[in-house]
This record gives C-alpha cells, sequence and structure tokens, in this order.
C-alpha cells in the first residue's frame, strides 16, 4: 500500500493505486544496444500490463530492432522496429496469464537483434499497467 495526502484523505492514511488511473512505467536502456542488452525492475504492486510501447533515438540499419517486455520468463510484449525506424506499439500477448504480475515480479525489457549494419541506441520503453 502507499500513502498519499490527497483532499478528504488524512496524512498517513492507506489508499489503494487502484482507485486512480493507469499507471506508466519507463525503463530504458542507454547507449548502443547488443543482443545481451536487458534491464528489469521489481514491480511495486500486483496487476496488469495493458499496452506497450518503445522508441530508440538512434535507428536500426539493415535489419529490424526486436525485443520483448518480460515477466518473469513469459513474454507480455513484443517489439520489432524496422531498419531505418525508431519506434513501434508493442504487440500485447494473446495469452492473458502473460500480462498478470505478481508485487515484486521481475518485469524485463530484453533487447533480442539491433539491426545488421548499424545498432540502434537508446532504447526505452513505456508500458501502461492497473493495479489488481
Amino acid at each position: 500500500m502507499y500513502t498519499f495526502c490527497v483532499p478528504r484523505f488524512y496524512i498517513g492514511e492507506k489508499m489503494s493505486t487502484a482507485a486512480l488511473a493507469p499507471t506508466t512505467i519507463t525503463m530504458n536502456i542507454a547507449g548502443g544496444l547488443s543482443t545481451s542488452s536487458i534491464v528489469t525492475m521489481a514491480m511495486p504492486f500486483a496487476g496488469s500490463v495493458t499496452g506497450a510501447y518503445v522508441a530508440v533515438t538512434t535507428a536500426p540499419v539493415g535489419s529490424a530492432l526486436t525485443a520483448d517486455l518480460k515477466i518473469g520468463s513469459n513474454v507480455a510484449a513484443a517489439f520489432s522496429i524496422a531498419a531505418a525506424g525508431t519506434s513501434d506499439e508493442g504487440t500485447l500477448s494473446a495469452q492473458a496469464s502473460n500480462l498478470y504480475f505478481t508485487k515484486g515480479a521481475l518485469v524485463s525489457l530484453d533487447v533480442s537483434a539491433v539491426g545488421s549494419s548499424t545498432a540502434g541506441s537508446n532504447m526505452t520503453v513505456a508500458f501502461t499497467v492497473v493495479e489488481g
């Protein structure tokens, strides 16, 4: 639970974020990307992924840059930034159970291809979650 100071609530009163709007979380991999690039975080609450978007500042050249947003070892969203492109909306898993996470679950952005002649760089993923 989190503590908020919100009108009609007392300081220190616990309030669930479920009553609030969906949350957008960002993760970043700075610099040139490689197939060993990965960033991981632990989720502070239980919930589900409802959308995902990825962008790079340097476009891949020669072939697509691909990456996965994973919850544990399950793919929640897959990304493919076309050669010369700089962004992609993630394709969410058709398996609903891959979108759910528990409090403390590890969520990672895992790069699997970076382009063939020039690797993409400075990747940021923004994903929307709801508590519950």
